[in-house]
């Protein structure tokens, strides 16, 4: 049997924790990056930040116990919550943000397992950018899931 990665799964897992959880109700959930130009005010995105440079997820490998049979794989998928407000009032949006972090953490918590994806899923680390653009303050919270899974063989 080949050899398969338990990220892709993670993500999708993701993506329906985002979209069921009701802290999150009316927030555009987002699979990765989207070409869809409609302005939106409130974004949870998965596998995706924006960042011109940054990578969507990466993976670690290691042979797990003496036969080698098993793979464990840590890997960290990067997602975002976005808010934009009308108006200079940044710390709204800041504080939208963070709110919204809280949600995707709830979601997260309520199933670390992710279906089944992965042993373990947390939020890990996130950092916060804050711009003011002309359709007024925008808050981005750049947030990364860690994952302890076995990959399947």
């Amino acid at each position: 049997m080949a050899w398969t990665s338990k990220l892709p799964g993670a993500m999708d897992a993701l993506v329906v924790a985002f979209t069921a959880w009701p802290g999150l109700n009316g927030v555009t959930v987002r699979d990765g990056p989207s070409t869809s130009q409609a302005s939106v005010q409130e974004i949870v995105s998965v596998g995706y930040t924006g960042g011109e440079n940054d990578t969507d997820a990466e993976a670690t490998l290691m042979t797990e116990g003496l036969g080698g049979v098993v793979d464990r794989e840590l890997f960290v998928i990067r997602c975002a919550t976005a808010v934009l407000v009308g108006g200079d009032g940044v710390s709204g949006a800041r504080q939208r943000a963070y709110e919204l972090l809280g949600e995707a953490g709830a979601a997260i918590a309520a199933d670390r397992q992710l279906g089944g994806n992965v042993m373990r899923a947390m939020i890990s680390s996130h950092s916060l950018t804050m711009d003011q653009t002309a359709k007024g303050a925008q808050a981005i919270v750049t947030f990364e899931v860690s994952c302890d899974a076995y990959s399947g063989r």
